[in-house]
């Protein structure tokens, strides 16, 4: 009997122990209301999408990816897994920053990697992607995988592409270079009036 407790108080403590030492969400957005991530863009990935768009970078290659469709009470759902490889300096940077602002116990070589993978699961909501909130992301480096708890930056990283073009129109603001170019013909290539004020999001980007 004292032989079995050990063992089970054992098993306890490594158990705790693997807890205390994974991965965790350092920074909760799950109060926020939806879309308002976005659309004050708390996870600071306007610059990305908008190099993005003028062709700095290319987006992180998908490198496995699976359709699924169901339904659920009647309802059609869509949704499946994807994989993809961030492997450039641009990709790994913002990839990196998104990482260290938004989980605490990541593992030391999150910072000298090469490559790093993210697989998530994603359900369509309003014709756009999201990341599932109940299901943890994985996170390959080299022969080694780690667990994500869900946030929602990394949903934006992901799938945020339709919204932050729709928030760069809405709020007025240039692509990189095109500001440089305003500032040096004198504005004749600035767009017209000043920053409009912020509207509500579609119903796609409200869903978010």
């Amino acid at each position: 009997m004292s032989r079995a407790r050990s063992t089970g108080g054992l098993v306890v403590g490594l158990v705790i122990l693997s807890v205390a030492c994974s991965i965790a969400v350092r920074r909760d957005l799950s109060a926020v209301p939806a879309g308002q991530v976005g659309f004050d863009d708390m996870c600071g990935l306007q610059e990305y999408f908008d190099s993005l768009e003028i062709g700095i970078s290319q987006p992180p290659r998908v490198v496995s990816a699976l359709d699924l469709e169901g339904t659920n009470g009647g309802k059609k759902v869509h949704g499946g897994k994807e994989r993809f490889a961030f492997e450039n300096d641009f990709q790994l940077k913002h990839l990196r920053r998104i990482l260290n602002e938004n989980w605490r116990r990541l593992p030391e070589r999150v910072g000298p990697a090469a490559k790093i993978e993210i697989e998530v699961r994603w359900a369509e909501k309003a014709g756009s992607k999201r990341v599932i909130t109940d299901q943890a992301a994985e996170m390959g480096i080299g022969a080694e995988t780690f667990s994500l708890p869900y946030h929602v930056c990394l949903s934006e990283l992901l799938y945020g592409e339709p919204l932050y073009r729709q928030r760069r129109v809405m709020w007025h603001l240039p692509l990189p270079g095109v500001a440089n170019a305003a500032a040096t013909d004198g504005g004749a290539h600035a767009p017209d009036g000043a920053i409009a004020e912020p509207r509500k999001l579609d119903a796609a980007a409200a869903d978010r």
